[in-house]
């Protein structure tokens, strides 16, 4: 893990003004990408995630996200309503992903325990050093998260919170829309 400095930062003496890089080994990634394209396959073909979760889906845009909420408000305002959201933004949205609400939401959802297994597998008992300033600290075992640049990472997040776009009761009026970590619940 490469800990580098976020660009623009006042004080670079505080926390906050760094971000931790996990790097994954070139295999690991050409073998998640594979999966995340069969995922991805798998949640399109089989229509296993909300149709209004956009971003690292086929035909789900940025651009088609704001059309969608734009239609949502402009529907409502011609039956003379007003239009109420919650924007929800998840901080620290990878490194903060619990493996077993992820498995388990996406086995809910039909994916096959060896997509899951392979998962959890490849995300348990995990170690990693820290590197910083030339000091490497001794190996310290990852408890959550995903890798920071893992092809898994758009597809793994959607599953993992897809159940929150699904809460909203479309027939009284509600919705949501997520992009990526960005939530934004309708009313």
């Amino acid at each position: 893990m490469v800990i580098i400095r976020k660009p623009g930062k006042p004080d670079y003496t505080k926390l906050g003004t760094y971000r931790c890089i996990a790097l994954i080994n070139s295999i690991a990634k050409i073998l998640s990408s594979c999966i995340s394209e069969d995922l991805t396959a798998m949640a399109e073909l089989s229509q296993l995630l909300p149709a209004n979760h956009f971003r690292g889906r086929p035909g789900r845009t940025t651009s088609d996200s704001l059309h969608y909420v734009a239609k949502f408000t402009k529907d409502a305002w011609r039956k003379g309503e007003v239009v109420s959201t919650l924007f929800l933004d998840i901080k620290s949205t990878f490194p903060s992903v619990r493996l077993k609400r992820l498995t388990h939401n996406m086995r809910s959802r039909g994916i096959p325990t060896q997509y899951t297994d392979w998962l959890q597998r490849k995300v348990s008992n995990r170690k990693t050093h820290i590197a910083f300033d030339g000091h490497v600290s001794e190996p310290r075992t990852l408890l959550s998260g995903l890798d920071q640049g893992c092809p898994l990472l758009g597809i793994a997040f959607q599953f993992y919170n897809a159940d929150l776009i699904d809460i909203p009761n479309k027939k009284s009026g509600e919705d949501a829309v997520a992009f990526m970590d960005d939530t934004l619940l309708l009313a």
